[in-house]
């Protein structure tokens, strides 16, 4: 008799360990939706603020270290990303930011993996490929139909993904020579793709479009041109902006109300007043004067806490990405591993040896004296946000105008056969991508964006939950076995 209890409390807990598991492993992230100038959770509508990380993991040698807009996050890679995002979890990372990808090739380990940790992404659609991005030539000519071609794939092999919070369609495009003379290019790259994006939202989440930009003065010239709506068609204005601002420097400043560049930079938001979502894109700014066991310019990632938890600024972003993960040798100067401070070394870790090229030598990651300990501390002691959509309304509803400086004379759509939408829903662990139910919205490509409607997701919420039911069945099906051990024995 003692026997057969201790065997079916055995099995019992052999039971409740496997519903643990099933219960921990079914952990698809709801998508996030943009609202106002703020980002929120689908189905609890509480605010998402981004902690950040810009992820291009050059190693130090081979081929792959000469290449720049390689993609690093596919299938194949795996041995590789799956180090580099433990770290980031363990640094409290809730978004990784790509800038290049190559949409012919399956990401779907990689982003399965982000979210079984919580971890969003935002996709750059734009590569140094020839016809991959904006050009700088004048309009129209500096874009051309591989862009758009591009766009699309990357768009049907992107939004499938639960995870995604958005897609730029270029970085710094505005720190380019004759970037005034290109950005109607820019503009029409984001109209055609927003049009795409609503013309596939029968089968696929409408994802955010936007941009990233270089902190260029004055800051209102760019983020009002890419805001503004030309030719009555909202598919002319980004949904979110990114800005590149290295804008605190001074570490010894412990107080947010003496942190100079921030300061100037709410100033500036607040004059702007920029209704949709703007996002430090590339954060971090090395320092000039410290050094901190043996290792110079070290950041203490104050203003990585701050971006989230100071009103000034969680008022105008909706936070960012540090730059940058890894340091990418080829971009020093000395072009050297050293603990010398130097204007192209932004990496938070160093790859090691110097000889690593993750084929023949594996590149291991070592840190940059305490700059991993001190973004952990930011990132992982940053209260969530006690925002909810159910509650807050936005204050700046509307688009911002266009500055006379530059052409809103937008080329015409390329012609290029339009891609197919995609109807994938990639499996993570059972459990479903892009399962849940859409508000089709009926567009055609071509078609104009009434400037009166309000953007809202066509996710419809109450079908988030389809997503858990095999983890719900085998958790039901677990209990039935555990009870039908008690009554049998």
């Amino acid at each position: 008799m003692q026997r057969k209890t201790s065997h079916r409390w055995h099995l019992a807990i052999l039971l409740i360990a496997g519903l643990l598991s099933v219960q921990n492993d079914a952990s698809l992230v709801d998508p996030v939706y943009f609202t106002g100038n703020k980002i929120f959770h689908a189905r609890t509508g509480n605010e998402f603020r981004i902690k950040g990380m810009a992820y291009q993991p050059t190693p130090n040698a081979g081929n792959l270290s000469k290449v720049t807009g390689h993609d690093f996050v596919t299938d194949d890679n795996e041995p590789v990303w799956s180090a580099h995002l433990k770290a980031m979890i363990d640094i409290g990372v809730n978004t990784i930011r790509l800038y290049s990808v190559d949409p012919s090739k399956s990401h779907d380990k990689f982003m399965c993996a982000c979210s079984k940790a919580g971890i969003y992404v935002l996709i750059g659609m734009s590569a140094p490929c020839a016809g991959c991005a904006i050009s700088t030539k004048p309009a129209p000519d500096c874009y051309g139909p591989r862009l758009l071609e591009r766009a699309q794939m990357i768009y049907n092999a992107f939004a499938v993904y639960n995870n995604v919070l958005g897609f730029s369609v270029g970085n710094e495009n505005n720190l380019e020579k004759g970037s005034v003379k290109s950005a109607p290019c820019v503009k029409a790259f984001i109209r055609d793709v927003r049009n795409y994006a609503d013309s596939c939202s029968g089968s696929l989440r409408v994802v955010p479009i936007g941009l990233d930009q270089a902190d260029i003065l004055p800051r209102s010239l760019w983020l009002s041109y890419y805001d503004c709506i030309v030719d009555n068609n909202a598919y002319t204005r980004a949904e979110w902006q990114g800005l590149n601002p290295y804008a605190h420097c001074d570490m010894k400043v412990t107080d947010f109300k003496e942190a100079k560049g921030l300061l100037v930079l709410v100033k500036d938001f607040n004059s702007i007043g920029l209704g949709n979502p703007l996002i430090m894109g590339e954060f971090g700014c090395l320092p000039d004067d410290n050094t901190v066991d043996g290792w110079e310019a070290v950041r203490n990632f104050r203003d990585a806490k701050w971006i989230n938890t100071e009103k000034p600024l969680t008022d105008n972003v909706v936070g960012g990405c540090v730059f940058e993960f890894s340091t990418e040798l080829k971009n020093r100067v000395d072009k050297k591993l050293a603990m010398t401070r130097d204007p192209g070394d932004y990496g938070i870790y160093q790859f090691t040896p110097s000889t690593c090229d993750n084929v023949i030598q594996k590149c291991m990651l070592k840190e940059k004296g305490p700059e991993v300990n001190n973004l952990k501390e930011a990132y992982t002691t940053t209260p969530d946000s006690t925002i909810n959509n159910n509650t807050w309304k936005p204050i700046r509803t509307k688009a911002l105008e266009c500055p006379k400086s530059i052409s809103i004379d937008l080329p015409p759509k390329p012609d290029v056969k339009d891609m197919k939408c995609s109807t994938r829903q990639p499996s993570c662990d059972g459990q479903k991508h892009n399962a849940f139910k859409k508000k089709d919205k009926h567009v055609k490509m071509g078609d104009k964006l009434d400037p009166s409607k309000t953007l809202d997701t066509n996710v419809e919420i109450s079908s988030l939950s389809s997503g858990n039911k095999a983890g719900l069945s085998t958790i039901s099906m677990l209990l039935s076995v555990a009870i039908l051990v008690f009554i049998l024995e």
